[in-house]
Protein backbone atom coordinates (compact mmCIF):
# COMPACT_ATOMS: atom_id res chain seq x y z
CA UNK A 1 0.00 0.00 0.00
CA UNK A 2 1.48 3.64 -0.83
CA UNK A 3 2.31 5.36 1.95
CA UNK A 4 0.09 8.78 2.66
CA UNK A 5 2.80 11.25 2.76
CA UNK A 6 5.48 9.77 1.11
CA UNK A 7 8.09 11.50 3.29
CA UNK A 8 8.28 12.76 6.97
CA UNK A 9 7.45 16.74 6.13
CA UNK A 10 9.14 20.01 5.97
CA UNK A 11 12.32 20.45 8.21
CA UNK A 12 14.02 23.68 9.18
CA UNK A 13 17.56 23.24 8.34
CA UNK A 14 19.49 24.63 11.73
CA UNK A 15 22.28 26.14 10.24
CA UNK A 16 20.21 28.12 7.29
CA UNK A 17 16.79 28.28 9.16
CA UNK A 18 15.10 27.75 5.68
CA UNK A 19 12.68 24.78 5.00
CA UNK A 20 13.89 21.73 3.13
CA UNK A 21 11.38 19.62 1.35
CA UNK A 22 11.15 16.07 2.01
CA UNK A 23 13.25 13.25 0.01
CA UNK A 24 10.04 11.71 -1.93
CA UNK A 25 8.80 15.80 -2.89
CA UNK A 26 12.68 15.95 -3.52
CA UNK A 27 12.63 12.69 -6.52
CA UNK A 28 9.30 13.90 -7.53
CA UNK A 29 10.61 17.10 -8.73
CA UNK A 30 13.60 15.71 -10.09
CA UNK A 31 11.40 13.55 -11.79
CA UNK A 32 9.61 16.28 -13.26
CA UNK A 33 12.08 18.57 -14.07
CA UNK A 34 14.39 15.76 -16.20
CA UNK A 35 14.01 16.67 -19.85
CA UNK A 36 13.18 12.53 -20.50
CA UNK A 37 10.87 11.53 -17.64
CA UNK A 38 11.17 7.99 -16.71
CA UNK A 39 8.54 6.63 -16.00
CA UNK A 40 6.50 8.56 -18.61
CA UNK A 41 3.64 9.70 -16.31
CA UNK A 42 2.84 11.01 -12.76
CA UNK A 43 0.89 8.01 -12.23
CA UNK A 44 3.34 5.64 -12.96
CA UNK A 45 5.82 7.48 -11.25
CA UNK A 46 3.66 7.23 -7.88
CA UNK A 47 3.52 3.68 -8.27
CA UNK A 48 6.87 3.01 -8.73
CA UNK A 49 7.95 5.06 -6.23
CA UNK A 50 4.86 3.06 -3.74
CA UNK A 51 3.39 7.02 -3.27
CA UNK A 52 -0.47 7.44 -3.76
CA UNK A 53 -1.76 9.68 -6.74
CA UNK A 54 -3.42 11.77 -4.53
CA UNK A 55 -0.82 12.58 -2.47
CA UNK A 56 1.02 14.00 -5.43
CA UNK A 57 -1.35 15.88 -6.96
CA UNK A 58 -1.29 17.39 -3.09
CA UNK A 59 2.32 18.18 -3.51
CA UNK A 60 2.08 20.11 -6.64
CA UNK A 61 -0.61 22.27 -5.05
CA UNK A 62 2.00 22.96 -2.09
CA UNK A 63 3.02 26.94 -2.30
CA UNK A 64 6.47 25.75 -0.81
CA UNK A 65 7.04 22.65 -3.77
CA UNK A 66 5.14 25.39 -6.41
CA UNK A 67 7.89 28.08 -5.04
CA UNK A 68 10.54 25.14 -5.44
CA UNK A 69 9.39 24.16 -8.86
CA UNK A 70 9.23 27.52 -10.28
CA UNK A 71 12.50 28.64 -9.13
CA UNK A 72 14.11 25.46 -10.46
CA UNK A 73 13.11 25.60 -13.86
CA UNK A 74 13.74 29.06 -13.91
CA UNK A 75 17.33 28.34 -12.97
CA UNK A 76 17.27 25.01 -15.34
CA UNK A 77 15.28 27.19 -18.05
CA UNK A 78 18.02 30.22 -18.43
CA UNK A 79 21.04 28.03 -17.64
CA UNK A 80 23.79 29.30 -20.18
CA UNK A 81 24.22 25.82 -21.98
CA UNK A 82 20.37 25.54 -22.78
CA UNK A 83 20.35 29.39 -24.05
CA UNK A 84 23.46 28.81 -26.33
CA UNK A 85 21.91 25.50 -27.71
CA UNK A 86 19.03 26.99 -28.68
CA UNK A 87 20.97 30.35 -30.19
CA UNK A 88 23.00 28.04 -32.25
CA UNK A 89 19.90 25.87 -33.36
CA UNK A 90 18.51 29.51 -34.61
CA UNK A 91 21.58 30.59 -36.11
CA UNK A 92 21.77 27.36 -37.82
CA UNK A 93 18.14 27.52 -39.16
CA UNK A 94 18.31 30.90 -40.44
CA UNK A 95 21.88 30.42 -42.42
CA UNK A 96 19.46 27.54 -43.88
CA UNK A 97 17.07 30.22 -45.35
CA UNK A 98 14.56 30.10 -43.06
CA UNK A 99 13.55 33.83 -42.50
CA UNK A 100 11.64 33.65 -39.38
CA UNK A 101 14.74 31.81 -37.59
CA UNK A 102 16.50 34.66 -38.62
CA UNK A 103 14.68 36.80 -37.80
CA UNK A 104 14.81 35.36 -34.15
CA UNK A 105 18.63 35.41 -34.48
CA UNK A 106 18.67 38.70 -35.38
CA UNK A 107 16.40 40.14 -32.42
CA UNK A 108 18.25 37.90 -29.46
CA UNK A 109 21.26 39.68 -30.89
CA UNK A 110 20.21 42.64 -30.96
CA UNK A 111 20.63 43.51 -27.11
CA UNK A 112 24.60 42.61 -27.67
CA UNK A 113 25.21 44.76 -30.34
CA UNK A 114 26.04 47.99 -29.17
CA UNK A 115 24.16 50.76 -30.31
CA UNK A 116 25.40 53.86 -32.65
CA UNK A 117 24.58 57.14 -32.20
CA UNK A 118 24.82 59.44 -35.55
CA UNK A 119 26.59 62.65 -34.86
CA UNK A 120 27.62 65.50 -37.28
CA UNK A 121 31.11 66.98 -37.38
CA UNK A 122 29.89 69.56 -34.95
CA UNK A 123 28.58 66.80 -32.19
CA UNK A 124 25.08 67.84 -33.17
CA UNK A 125 23.35 64.26 -33.16
CA UNK A 126 21.11 63.62 -36.25
CA UNK A 127 18.03 62.40 -33.93
CA UNK A 128 17.89 66.06 -32.61
CA UNK A 129 17.74 67.77 -35.74
CA UNK A 130 14.37 68.63 -37.60
CA UNK A 131 12.97 67.92 -40.97
CA UNK A 132 14.50 71.37 -41.99
CA UNK A 133 17.78 71.58 -40.40
CA UNK A 134 18.31 67.35 -41.54
CA UNK A 135 17.39 68.18 -44.83
CA UNK A 136 19.97 71.61 -44.77
CA UNK A 137 22.84 69.18 -43.69
CA UNK A 138 22.20 66.49 -46.31
CA UNK A 139 22.32 69.22 -49.21
CA UNK A 140 25.62 70.09 -48.00
CA UNK A 141 26.85 66.94 -47.87
CA UNK A 142 25.76 66.44 -51.21
CA UNK A 143 27.06 69.42 -52.43
CA UNK A 144 30.68 68.06 -52.02
CA UNK A 145 30.05 64.49 -54.35
CA UNK A 146 30.05 64.19 -57.57
CA UNK A 147 27.08 62.64 -58.24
Amino acid sequence: MPQNGGGKGWKTDPETGQQTMPDKWKKYLDWLLSESRVPSTTRLWAVENDVNERTVRRWKTDPRFIREWDRRATELNVHPERTQGVVDALHAAAVEGDVKAASLYLQYIEKFTPKRRLVLDDDREVSGLSDAELHAELESLMSGLDV
